[in-house]
């Protein structure tokens, strides 16, 4: 009995193993060097903290509402990088990821502690509020690179806080580290959204919005989708996709749809890259 329990953990370890995608990363370990990054109203230096055995960035900001630019003494303080030609290329990848650790002389931090600025050609920039930022743990920050909206190369990262969500004398410190850049071996989708989350039983296309991950001629070969109730499958077909996020239209055409809740889900033969959303069809006013 002894040996078939340990049989069935080792069995459990292994299916726990498979649920997870595989997953390529490039770190880039460049970011975490304070000689790169320029403050202003704050200092960088080494961290003596790393994020997934990588370095770290420290960001040491004391908030003083009197040191500031001469027509802002309430200012911004800042940091920003210049990326190198050959850190540049994101579009190849599906994700960018770090850890945040942040320590404080407060209690606990704004509501908006912190600003990640990216940068890509003629000055286009988007900005994401890391309002993930908790005093004493690491955190994970994970943008899709199709959500940057940039046309083309990145060029440049910032951080930034605004003093006038602090009290004059606060100190914050934030590190920042484990750059890096990841991108699915295989074709998964990472988020599944029905658009129409309700929708009646004679409508031609079922909207989803999903983020696909993974190499573009995978994507491109189709992700399989159904559309469940139950046992029974009412929909079944492969759908070609981009990387990146994106709204499809499935068609309905042929589906014997009865009033009542459904599953739309991908990739439904396997566990480690099935993702589920429920749908709900309704009788028709029309039919």
């Amino acid at each position: 009995m002894r040996r078939k329990l340990v049989c069935l953990c080792c069995l459990g370890f292994a299916l726990a193993v498979r649920a997870e995608a595989p997953v390529e990363y490039r770190a880039l370990d460049g970011l975490a060097d304070p000689q790169r990054w320029e403050p202003s109203e704050c200092a960088a230096s080494v961290s003596a903290r790393t994020a997934w055995g990588h370095p770290s960035v420290h960001m040491h900001i004391p908030v003083d509402f009197t040191a500031g630019e001469k027509r802002y003494p309430i200012g911004w303080p800042r940091m920003y990088l210049s990326l190198k030609p050959d850190e540049q290329a994101w579009q190849a990848y599906d994700r960018f990821e770090f850890q945040l650790f942040t320590e404080s002389s407060r209690q606990s931090l704004p509501k908006r502690p912190l600003m990640f600025h990216v940068y890509g050609p003629q000055d286009q920039k988007k900005l994401f509020p890391l309002d993930i930022a908790t005093i004493g743990t690491s955190t994970t920050f994970t943008v899709n690179i199709s959500d940057l909206g940039l046309a083309g190369k990145v060029a440049r990262l910032g951080f930034n806080i605004n003093e006038a969500d602090y009290a004059d004398k606060d100190v914050v410190d934030f590190h920042f580290g484990g750059f890096r850049l990841a991108r699915a071996t295989v074709a998964q989708v990472t988020e599944l959204k029905a658009v129409t989350p309700v929708l009646f039983r004679d409508s031609r296309a079922l909207p989803v919005e999903l983020v696909a991950e993974g190499p573009p001629e995978r994507l491109s070969a189709g992700i399989p989708l159904q559309l469940r109730s139950g046992d029974r499958v009412a929909l079944a077909l492969t759908v070609p996709v981009a990387r990146g996020r994106q709204t499809l239209y499935l068609p309905l055409a042929g589906a014997k749809l009865e009033p009542g809740p459904y599953a739309l889900v991908a990739c439904p033969d396997d566990p480690a890259l099935r993702k589920e959303v429920t749908v709900t069809i309704v009788s028709s006013p029309w039919k």
